[in-house]
């Protein structure tokens, strides 16, 4: 065939048919014919990123625009393109070519401003969501991301005004349903707040896990039941959440709990032999009913007034006792600074090294980083290496009389020991510390040192200096 028409429309049938490789060689083909046709490098380019073949859809693209200079088209794809590949920056400036070429792409300005978002540059935000909304005032995705950003601003009543809007718009949003059942947690409206917390699958694109077995949303089961619970999501919310286990053997006959390796042996060590951890199974023949493990306050009906906040993980005695031999004397803080890079909001909630300076300046401490693949500041030790899973990082905090860390599974963890522990919290907390309070119904032992403006952590930094200072008074007292 030599006719690029008919091969182009060969090659978008076969892309509907989502026959990608066949779509490939039919457009390639095409473009042998017409190389100077920049709508054929522009679908081709499609087809290229469709097939993860990334570099050569960037290729693709740019010799759309080099047949058709300034195409808004082209140059938004580019722009979709570098947001898969990560890179947002790039991304920017492709989506404000865009709106240069075209100023009436509401796509461009909704993904603009998302992305600004993300990167805390609030005010641009602002203006490309209301030019996004003005072109279209009921784009639900718009209006949810306007509303993270005001969430972001730790401005809660406007960010639930457009998570609602969002709703309005689009009656199954599952990202607005789920933002405003955190919101409610926050807000410390628990029983609405785990039924949208619910909508978390959908929402985070998330797939349900995979068993036969039916759902147990907390009504009553008979005397033999076998409950299965899936650990979900990442190890600190795993750590929070097992505080309801034990409480499941007075409705379970039998709990079992999958988890990740590096929780089992903490978990089992701590609950012992009336409930049952593993890591993998083979077969779902003796579970009556499962539930995913943050699925377990909406079940149990979780409230502040009866959640209880005390200690409830162990760590084993030999290993504590092993590195206390190891460990110096003196006033020991463990400190905690970076999350898991693999987030995308991780850079907001983690502390920049140079900021700690101050802290770590306090005298009569023996300051133990408490960070995993990650080179302390001089003056920590680091003794990571000698933990392998969650039960080792357990025996050694036993050994810390202080925690400091931000938003992170370690927080949790010491929370979870009972250890005497500070959470440096960004402006926008995560729905389970709340707002307007410095302690945690979660963890007794807990206390919060929030920002008071967005990504400034001289305050908190300064009222940890006043807590540590605070502790060691009491130790000598």
């Amino acid at each position: 065939m030599k006719d690029p028409v008919q091969l182009a429309q060969l090659a978008r049938a076969a892309a509907q048919r989502a026959d990608w490789d066949k779509a490939q060689t039919l457009m390639f083909q095409a473009l042998q014919l017409a190389p100077d046709a920049a709508a054929l490098h522009l679908n081709y380019g499609n087809i290229l990123k469709q097939l993860g073949r990334y570099d050569e859809a960037r290729v693709a693209y740019e010799q759309a625009l080099h047949w058709q200079p300034n195409w808004a088209d082209a140059h938004y794809n580019l722009g979709n393109l570098a947001l898969v590949q990560q890179n947002p920056i790039a991304a920017t400036e492709h989506y404000r070519a865009t709106l240069d070429a075209n100023p009436a792409h509401i796509e461009a300005h909704y993904n603009l401003a998302t992305i600004l978002t993300n990167l805390g540059q609030f005010a641009p935000a602002h203006q490309h969501f209301a030019a996004a909304l003005a072109l279209n005032p009921n784009h639900a995705d718009a209006l949810h991301n306007l509303g993270r950003l005001y969430r972001r601003q730790n401005q809660i009543e406007q960010a639930r005004h457009y998570y609602q809007a969002a709703l309005l718009a689009n009656s199954e949003h599952a990202l607005a349903k789920y933002s405003l059942g955190t919101l409610d947690l926050y807000e410390g409206h628990w029983l609405s707040g785990w039924q949208g917390y619910e909508a978390r699958w959908k929402a985070l694109n998330r797939p349900y896990p995979a068993t036969p077995v039916p759902r147990w949303t907390g009504d009553t089961v008979p005397q033999s039941a076998h409950l299965l619970v899936i650990g979900e999501q990442g190890f600190g919310d795993m750590l929070q959440f097992a505080r309801f286990l034990p409480q499941l053997r007075r409705i379970f006959d039998a709990v079992t709990v999958l988890v990740p390796s590096a929780l089992s042996r903490l978990l089992q060590q701590s609950f012992g032999s009336a409930i049952k951890i593993v890591t993998e199974l083979h077969d779902h023949n003796d579970f009556t009913h499962h539930i995913p493990l943050m699925s377990l306050a909406a079940a149990l009906k979780i409230t502040e007034h009866n959640l209880c906040g005390d200690a409830y993980l162990c760590a084993d005695a030999n290993d504590v006792a092993t590195w206390q031999a190891r460990l110096p004397t003196g006033f020991k803080v463990g400190l905690a600074w970076q999350g898991n890079p693999q987030q995308t909001d991780n850079r907001w909630r983690s502390i920049p090294t140079p900021q700690l300076a101050p802290l770590l300046a306090q005298p009569g401490v023996v300051w133990c980083s408490l960070q995993v693949g990650i080179t302390p500041p001089v003056g920590l030790r680091d003794d990571s290496a000698g933990w392998h899973d969650f039960a080792d990082t357990a025996a050694y905090l036993k050994n810390m009389d202080l925690v400091i860390s931000c938003c992170t599974a370690t927080i949790h963890l010491a929370g979870a020991l009972g250890i005497p522990c500070l959470l440096l919290s960004r402006i926008d907390a995560d729905w389970r510390w709340q707002g307007l309070r410095h302690d945690s119904p979660w963890y007794t032992s807990l206390q919060i040192a929030r920002q008071t403006s967005f990504n400034e952590w001289q305050q908190p930094i300064a009222q940890a200096i006043g807590w540590l200072k605070l502790q060691q008074q009491k130790r000598k007292g």
